[in-house]
């Protein structure tokens, strides 16, 4: 009996030391070829000199000064020779490290009599000769935190997120109304749109990944983005249902949280536009999201519309989906993290097409012809059509 019960016990021991082996060897593999260094690589070619250029990341303008914030996306050291404004060597003192490893940022303070709304550009040289050059179309006072700043950025974000989507409930009496073959109609609709808001999300965050260094991960940042979106609403969406398919003020909720996520990308947009100098594209923005958005409010209306809800969950649900562009105004008017920006996009494009299955899911049970039934098709195109057409005006 005991040898017998000891036998199991070494072979799960066993299990654990063959499953850690291969670990251990390609840990020893990557040594070895880390160890190396460009001896490997040599053997098949020789390798570019590295570019050495600083990769700016923000210019901010102060009375009688410019600040310069740069981070090294080489993989070797590189150090801050000398700073031009306008094509002129002009005198700087560093904010951190002269010389920055990889991925270190420090931010240069230069002493300068710039002149409000005129065209500026800065560029900052490496040791090795190579400059690296920002042109400003307009250099204005870079916007400091205040609480004016800060209630005049939720103002902009209550406009063009909330009170869109406040609106677009108002279409709720006359959904109440609707047969049930429109009702699935406009719940194809809702996918449309989701369809057209994810991928458009989706674009945003490659364009803004292709701009960053390649050592931050490339794709793998949208893809880990989009994962987590993904699968969390995934999580929240089976809570709440507990494993059926989301129905009623559960899917309204469910869209609400889609649709807030790639809000939150618009307030970046909107912030980031006014906190760059950019302010006639910022109001510009304003306008054109506030006509976009109005439709979210229809695809959150539609699974309530033969469901008792009060005003305070309707406010409630116009705020999830809304409320969030002013978080992001906030944190576009006053950071400049690109990565941090490009994470959230991709967040929102997850999020938007996990809501599309679910309400893909409604519709085929719900619809008369399921999925293929013409009020469903012409449904889903409308909504993508309607999404691209109010978007011509923020293109």
């Amino acid at each position: 009996m005991e040898a017998q019960s000891a036998a199991p016990g070494r072979s799960r021991l066993d299990w654990r030391i063959w499953a850690v082996v291969p670990v251990l060897l390609l840990a020893l593999a990557v040594g070895l070829v880390v160890n190396s260094g460009s001896s490997l690589a040599d053997l098949v070619g020789t390798n570019p000199p590295p570019a050495d250029e600083f990769d700016i990341r923000r210019v901010e303008f102060s009375p009688g000064e410019i600040r310069i914030t740069v981070r090294n996306p080489q993989p070797d050291d590189l150090t801050i020779a000398n700073v031009n404004v306008d094509d002129a060597i002009v005198p700087f003192t560093v904010e951190g490290p002269t010389t920055l490893g990889r991925l270190r940022s420090s931010t240069i303070v230069v002493p300068f009599d710039w002149v409000d709304g005129e065209p500026i550009t800065v560029g900052v040289t490496s040791s090795t000769g190579i400059e690296t050059v920002e042109e400003i179309p307009a250099a204005i006072e870079t916007p400091q935190p205040s609480v004016e700043g800060f209630l005049g950025y939720a103002l902009i974000g209550l406009l063009v997120g909330v009170l869109p989507v406040a609106l677009g409930l108002l279409w709720l009496p006359a959904l109440r109304q609707a047969s049930p073959v429109w009702l699935s109609a406009f719940m194809a609709f809702t996918a449309g749109l989701l369809s057209f808001l994810g991928v458009e999300a989706l674009s945003e965050a490659f364009d803004l990944q292709a701009g960053l260094p390649a050592s931050l991960g490339g794709s793998g940042l949208v893809l880990l983005g989009v994962a987590l979106s993904f699968l969390g609403m995934t999580a929240l969406a089976a809570r709440l249902t507990r494993g059926a398919a989301a129905t009623g003020l559960t899917l309204a909720f469910l869209i609400a949280v889609g649709i807030g996520l790639h809000n939150l990308g618009e307030g970046l947009a909107i912030g980031a536009s006014f906190a760059i100098g950019e302010l006639q594209l910022g109001a510009f923005l304003i306008v054109g999201f506030m006509i976009h958005n109005v439709t979210e409010g229809l695809g959150i209306a539609t699974p309530v519309a033969k469901t008792r809800v009060t005003l305070i969950v309707l406010a409630g649900l116009a705020l999830v989906a809304g409320a969030p562009t002013i978080l992001g105004t906030w944190i576009g008017g006053y950071t400049s993290s690109d990565v941090l920006i490009a994470l959230f996009f991709a967040i929102a494009a997850g999020a938007a097409f996990q809501v599309v299955v679910e309400v893909g899911r409604y519709v085929a049970r719900n619809a008369p012809g399921g999925l293929r039934s013409g009020h469903a098709i012409v449904g889903f195109i409308a909504g993508v059509a309607t999404m691209y057409v109010t978007g011509l005006l923020i293109a």
